[in-house]
């Protein structure tokens, strides 16, 4: 049985934040996920959520000034604090909504230090964030990003998601396996799937690569499926990607897709 969650800061951006709940129940998804939730009240948004009768199953940590073009803070000199601090108001909304799983962005590349020292700040910060989130059986997800939509970001490919979370030697660090950036950056979509399945606990998709709706572009997506359905993926689908016109009138792929697959 494959499970879908919208992400809320993608779909149904016709209504203001908090409606997206009801909207997302509305259409048949059994739970949703979001970037940043917190321009919203912590009661505000639980309010929300529980009136919509779903959950929500994964969030973003604060990523930084996104306005002056932070990606996240996690491998930011000099960003200590404001990490810290990111980290501890990701976990006040996570635990108000029940979430388990905290996206954690990396940041950019940060040319005033070298690869390195950039590299052993994420991890010293990645390991404090899961050390942090362990009592409450929360994880930390990182996840690549490809450098046409995101360009300089620290973690740009697969293999150096893997070694990250390996280095950090916490059993609550994941991989977030976003269909649309593994395609993008590397291609070869099953192999890498296959590969990378032991580190992954969430998947979220989009069609490349106009990154539109599961199902047109690149990417098979209902054989992708019916893999994930042979190998019993236990986690959520999240769905990122940017409606191609309104978003009710593009959910045709996902009743198909949850009478086919459940």
């Amino acid at each position: 049985m494959l499970k879908f969650a919208a992400n809320l800061t993608w779909l149904f951006t016709e209504v203001p934040f908090l409606q997206r709940f009801a909207l997302a129940a509305k259409a048949g998804f059994p739970a949703v996920e979001c970037l940043f939730p917190y321009q919203e009240q912590i009661a505000d948004v639980q309010q929300a959520q529980k009136a919509s009768g779903i959950p929500v199953v994964l969030i973003n940590a604060p990523a930084g000034e996104w306005e002056n073009g932070q990606r996240g803070l996690a491998s930011l000199p000099d960003a200590g604090e404001p990490f810290r601090h990111s980290v501890r108001l990701a976990r006040e909304y996570a635990v108000a909504l029940g979430c388990k799983q905290i996206h954690i962005m990396a940041g950019n590349r940060e040319e005033s230090i070298t690869f390195d020292e950039q590299y052993a700040l994420l991890i010293e910060r990645l390991r404090y964030a899961a050390d942090y989130l362990m009592a409450d059986n929360i994880r930390v997800l990182i996840e690549p990003l490809n450098n046409d939509n995101m360009p300089g970001y620290f973690i740009s490919s697969f293999p150096l998601a893997e070694k990250i979370i390996h280095q950090c030697e916490r059993k609550n660090i994941f991989l977030q396996f976003d269909v649309y950036h593994c395609q993008k950056i590397h291609g070869n979509l099953w192999a890498n799937l296959q590969h990378y399945w032991p580190l992954i606990s969430h998947i979220q998709i989009a069609s490349v690569p106009e990154r539109h709706e599961p199902n047109k572009g690149e990417v098979n997506y209902p054989w992708l499926f019916q893999q994930l359905v042979i190998k019993n993926y236990p986690g959520w689908i999240g769905c990122e990607y940017q409606p191609e016109n309104e978003t009710f009138s593009g959910l045709g792929w996902l009743g198909k897709n949850i009478k086919a697959f459940s």
